[in-house]
Protein backbone atom coordinates (compact mmCIF):
# COMPACT_ATOMS: atom_id res chain seq x y z
CA UNK A 1 0.00 0.00 0.00
CA UNK A 2 2.82 2.24 0.86
CA UNK A 3 4.22 1.97 -2.66
CA UNK A 4 1.10 2.13 -4.27
CA UNK A 5 0.99 5.93 -2.44
CA UNK A 6 4.18 6.99 -3.28
CA UNK A 7 4.06 6.40 -6.88
CA UNK A 8 0.63 8.09 -6.70
CA UNK A 9 2.56 11.30 -5.27
CA UNK A 10 5.38 10.61 -7.82
CA UNK A 11 2.41 11.46 -10.80
CA UNK A 12 -0.65 13.26 -9.15
CA UNK A 13 2.14 16.27 -7.80
CA UNK A 14 3.84 17.02 -10.83
CA UNK A 15 0.18 16.64 -12.81
CA UNK A 16 -1.20 19.25 -10.49
CA UNK A 17 1.61 21.45 -11.14
CA UNK A 18 1.26 21.48 -15.03
CA UNK A 19 -2.46 21.80 -15.12
CA UNK A 20 -2.34 24.87 -13.04
CA UNK A 21 0.69 26.13 -14.99
CA UNK A 22 -1.18 25.38 -18.39
CA UNK A 23 -4.52 26.07 -17.10
CA UNK A 24 -4.11 28.63 -14.04
CA UNK A 25 -3.91 32.29 -14.40
CA UNK A 26 -0.95 33.72 -16.76
CA UNK A 27 1.87 34.88 -14.01
CA UNK A 28 2.97 37.73 -15.69
CA UNK A 29 3.94 40.77 -15.72
CA UNK A 30 1.68 43.87 -16.26
CA UNK A 31 3.32 46.71 -17.16
CA UNK A 32 2.26 50.67 -17.78
CA UNK A 33 -1.53 49.86 -16.42
CA UNK A 34 -3.65 53.26 -15.61
CA UNK A 35 -3.65 52.67 -12.05
CA UNK A 36 -1.06 49.61 -11.41
CA UNK A 37 1.98 47.65 -12.36
CA UNK A 38 2.46 44.31 -10.87
CA UNK A 39 5.60 42.03 -11.14
CA UNK A 40 5.52 38.47 -10.76
CA UNK A 41 8.55 35.87 -10.70
CA UNK A 42 9.15 35.20 -14.53
CA UNK A 43 7.02 32.42 -15.86
CA UNK A 44 10.00 30.67 -17.64
CA UNK A 45 11.38 29.78 -14.03
CA UNK A 46 8.55 28.36 -12.87
CA UNK A 47 7.95 26.03 -15.37
CA UNK A 48 11.32 24.82 -15.28
CA UNK A 49 10.79 23.69 -12.23
CA UNK A 50 7.54 22.04 -12.99
CA UNK A 51 9.78 20.15 -15.88
CA UNK A 52 12.05 19.41 -13.07
CA UNK A 53 9.36 18.20 -11.29
CA UNK A 54 8.31 16.07 -14.30
CA UNK A 55 11.15 14.66 -15.27
CA UNK A 56 11.89 13.69 -11.41
CA UNK A 57 8.38 12.20 -11.13
CA UNK A 58 8.89 9.52 -14.21
CA UNK A 59 12.73 8.58 -13.12
CA UNK A 60 11.41 7.87 -9.65
CA UNK A 61 8.98 5.86 -10.69
CA UNK A 62 11.22 4.58 -13.18
CA UNK A 63 13.90 3.59 -10.69
CA UNK A 64 12.09 2.22 -8.60
CA UNK A 65 10.02 -0.26 -10.79
CA UNK A 66 14.13 -1.59 -11.45
CA UNK A 67 14.09 -1.56 -7.66
CA UNK A 68 11.09 -3.89 -7.75
CA UNK A 69 11.96 -6.20 -10.58
CA UNK A 70 15.21 -6.61 -8.58
CA UNK A 71 17.52 -4.76 -11.20
CA UNK A 72 19.18 -2.92 -8.64
CA UNK A 73 19.35 -4.20 -4.61
CA UNK A 74 17.98 -1.02 -3.36
CA UNK A 75 14.39 -1.21 -1.80
CA UNK A 76 11.82 0.41 -3.78
CA UNK A 77 9.83 1.97 -0.98
CA UNK A 78 13.39 3.70 0.22
CA UNK A 79 13.96 4.87 -3.82
CA UNK A 80 10.51 6.29 -4.45
CA UNK A 81 10.51 7.99 -0.57
CA UNK A 82 13.30 9.71 -1.80
CA UNK A 83 12.29 11.01 -5.19
CA UNK A 84 8.50 11.63 -3.54
CA UNK A 85 10.76 14.11 -1.12
CA UNK A 86 12.20 16.06 -4.07
CA UNK A 87 8.63 16.94 -5.57
CA UNK A 88 7.10 17.31 -2.19
CA UNK A 89 9.55 20.33 -1.82
CA UNK A 90 9.47 21.33 -5.62
CA UNK A 91 5.94 21.80 -5.52
CA UNK A 92 5.92 23.55 -2.04
CA UNK A 93 8.95 25.96 -3.85
CA UNK A 94 6.87 26.26 -6.70
CA UNK A 95 3.63 26.98 -5.02
CA UNK A 96 5.45 30.04 -3.14
CA UNK A 97 7.09 31.56 -6.28
CA UNK A 98 3.84 31.23 -8.01
CA UNK A 99 2.46 33.64 -4.95
CA UNK A 100 5.28 36.18 -4.85
CA UNK A 101 4.31 39.52 -6.81
CA UNK A 102 4.64 43.06 -6.12
CA UNK A 103 1.91 45.70 -7.30
CA UNK A 104 3.33 49.05 -7.82
CA UNK A 105 0.66 52.13 -7.27
CA UNK A 106 1.23 55.45 -7.81
CA UNK A 107 2.06 56.41 -4.06
CA UNK A 108 1.81 53.00 -2.49
CA UNK A 109 2.41 49.23 -3.28
CA UNK A 110 1.81 45.89 -2.45
CA UNK A 111 3.82 43.11 -1.24
CA UNK A 112 1.90 39.14 -1.37
CA UNK A 113 5.14 37.48 -0.23
CA UNK A 114 6.09 33.92 -0.71
CA UNK A 115 3.96 33.10 2.94
CA UNK A 116 1.87 35.46 4.98
CA UNK A 117 -0.19 38.39 4.28
CA UNK A 118 0.00 40.75 1.84
CA UNK A 119 2.06 43.98 3.07
CA UNK A 120 1.02 47.53 1.90
CA UNK A 121 3.28 50.43 2.10
CA UNK A 122 3.00 54.11 1.15
CA UNK A 123 5.86 55.34 -0.55
CA UNK A 124 5.89 58.53 1.54
CA UNK A 125 6.64 56.58 4.58
CA UNK A 126 9.78 54.90 3.73
CA UNK A 127 12.53 55.77 5.92
CA UNK A 128 15.05 53.72 4.03
CA UNK A 129 15.88 51.35 1.37
CA UNK A 130 18.78 48.90 1.31
CA UNK A 131 20.30 46.29 -0.92
CA UNK A 132 20.83 42.65 0.82
CA UNK A 133 21.00 39.04 -0.35
CA UNK A 134 22.87 37.60 -3.52
CA UNK A 135 22.63 38.80 -7.34
CA UNK A 136 19.89 37.33 -8.46
CA UNK A 137 19.29 36.31 -12.90
CA UNK A 138 17.47 39.99 -13.20
CA UNK A 139 21.21 41.17 -12.33
CA UNK A 140 19.69 42.88 -8.90
CA UNK A 141 20.18 41.89 -5.16
CA UNK A 142 17.11 41.82 -2.97
CA UNK A 143 15.93 45.18 -1.49
CA UNK A 144 14.71 45.50 2.07
CA UNK A 145 12.06 48.61 2.55
CA UNK A 146 12.32 49.97 5.98
CA UNK A 147 9.40 52.15 7.57
CA UNK A 148 9.36 53.41 10.77
CA UNK A 149 13.09 52.05 11.20
CA UNK A 150 12.10 48.88 10.68
CA UNK A 151 12.05 46.29 7.90
CA UNK A 152 8.46 46.38 6.28
CA UNK A 153 9.13 43.94 3.61
CA UNK A 154 11.77 42.23 1.44
CA UNK A 155 11.41 43.18 -2.50
CA UNK A 156 13.10 39.92 -4.12
CA UNK A 157 16.12 40.15 -6.64
CA UNK A 158 13.62 37.63 -8.87
CA UNK A 159 11.60 40.19 -10.02
CA UNK A 160 12.58 43.44 -12.25
CA UNK A 161 13.68 45.79 -9.01
CA UNK A 162 14.34 48.30 -11.84
CA UNK A 163 10.89 49.11 -12.19
CA UNK A 164 9.58 49.14 -8.75
CA UNK A 165 12.20 51.43 -7.75
CA UNK A 166 11.61 54.08 -10.84
CA UNK A 167 7.45 53.70 -9.41
CA UNK A 168 8.95 53.86 -5.84
CA UNK A 169 10.59 56.81 -7.16
CA UNK A 170 12.20 57.62 -3.48
CA UNK A 171 16.38 57.38 -5.37
CA UNK A 172 17.23 59.74 -2.06
CA UNK A 173 17.11 56.74 0.27
CA UNK A 174 19.27 54.11 -1.55
CA UNK A 175 22.82 53.60 0.17
CA UNK A 176 25.18 56.44 -1.54
CA UNK A 177 28.40 55.12 -2.76
CA UNK A 178 31.60 57.52 -2.48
Amino acid sequence: MTDVLLAAAAVVLPLVAIVIEHVGNVRITERHHSHHDTYVVPASFTRSIVLSMVFMGVFGLLMGCLCSANVFAASHVTVLAFFDAYLVMSFALWLALCRYRVSTFSDCMVVTPFLGPRVWVAYAEIDRLAWSGLRMESGFRSLDVYVGGRRVVKLRGIVDIEEILMSIDRFDLLPQTT
